[in-house]
């Protein structure tokens, strides 16, 4: 799979020798691709053979990014249509008739790729593309790849459907995009407003704040928010990541906005904060006590802190540093064994 800036793991699959070629041709010119072949498609080079073209498709299904059919697109559908869940989650699936006369997108086009990969097929076996998607027949932006190329994750991803149809319908839904994330891709398709007053009207809300809104607003969450910890020794990783959860509940922020944890050095060491990490999956990094000494303004100094780790604040200061010098959102909350501090980015890269 597409993990780890891996090549995305594609597979083709083929019934007949005709099949086999125009598979050949795709795989000769594409990266990490998989061949499947069943009996009578002959013996093409380094492929992996199946008896039971349904039963190599369930087995195979979730181990690739992208599912190649050479043949008939009513033999793809009959063999996918069991193991398929959401757009959000399926694998890409594009057909390609064994004249490779048409690539059809058939699943997960946008956020999947099957798009991307039907114009790269068509494009390598001369094919005609076929593309659905609503969107890319109104020649509109989609707003979910548009999310995903930008790194944002939707707290509510079934309201792409009234965005959507807003702007194929040609209206501008509103757009409260303070870090101007979006700006670049749905500037002009848009209108951008100050503060996320949306009056039951479609649009697209990007921060990390948790206020509420109608049903018809994306909510889109940009990874804006340093998280600062500090803890006593042995703490274990179910402590902290309530304290993280409590944090971000009190102060209405979303945890889905985090975008990396931070500490002194001494603490990184610690196995209940390297697990809690992970939990999240973001990253942890220590600063040295020099340079969060010289984070000067934090909300609340403390000499007991200063006293044991030689610097006024943890939490704080390391939120702040890793920030980018950004402002404290929630200052130094404490539990018995942890302390959490929010700062909140100025600006995003």
């Amino acid at each position: 799979m597409d993990q780890n800036n891996q090549k995305p793991a594609i597979a083709l699959w083929v019934i007949t020798p005709k099949g086999a070629g125009i598979a050949q041709r795709i795989a000769g010119r594409l990266e990490n691709v998989t061949i499947h072949a069943g009996k009578s498609a002959g013996r093409p080079e380094d492929a992996l053979f199946f008896d039971s073209l349904a039963e190599a498709v369930e087995k195979h299904f979730r181990s690739y990014d992208a599912h190649v059919f050479v043949m008939a697109t009513g033999i793809a559908v009959r063999m996918i249509a069991p193991l398929l869940d959401s757009k959000h989650v399926d694998p890409a699936v594009v057909t390609v008739d064994e004249s490779a006369g048409f690539a059809v997108s058939l699943v997960s086009g946008h956020l999947g790729g099957a798009n991307a990969w039907t114009e790269k097929i068509a494009a390598i076996t001369g094919a005609c593309p076929v593309i659905t998607t609503a969107t890319d027949r109104a020649g509109v932006p989609a707003v979910d790849l548009l999310a995903k190329q930008h790194g944002l994750q939707a707290d509510n991803p079934e309201a792409v459907r009234a965005v959507s149809m807003a702007l194929i319908s040609g209206q501008k839904p509103l757009r409260y995009d303070p870090y101007q994330v979006l700006a670049s891709g749905l500037g002009q398709w848009t209108q951008d407003i100050n503060t996320p007053d949306f009056d039951n009207q479609p649009g697209i809300y990007v921060c990390h704040h948790c206020p509420d809104l109608p049903e018809n607003v994306l909510v889109l969450r940009p990874t804006s928010l340093a998280v600062g910890m500090g803890l006593n020794s042995g703490t274990d990783a179910g402590q902290l990541c309530e304290a993280v959860y409590s944090a971000f509940a009190r102060h209405r922020l979303s945890v889905k906005s985090i975008r990396a944890f931070a500490t002194i050095c001494e603490k990184t060491r610690e196995p209940g904060l390297r697990e809690m990490a992970r939990h999240f999956a973001r990253p942890l990094t220590g600063y040295s006590r020099a340079r969060l000494a010289k984070i000067k303004d934090v909300p609340t100094p403390s000499e007991t802190v200063e006293k044991h780790m030689g610097v006024k604040s943890v939490c704080e200061a390391a939120a702040i540093k890793a920030a980018r010098s950004g402002q404290i959102l929630v200052p130094k909350q404490k539990t018995k064994n942890t302390t959490v501090a929010v700062a909140a980015l100025d600006f995003l890269s």
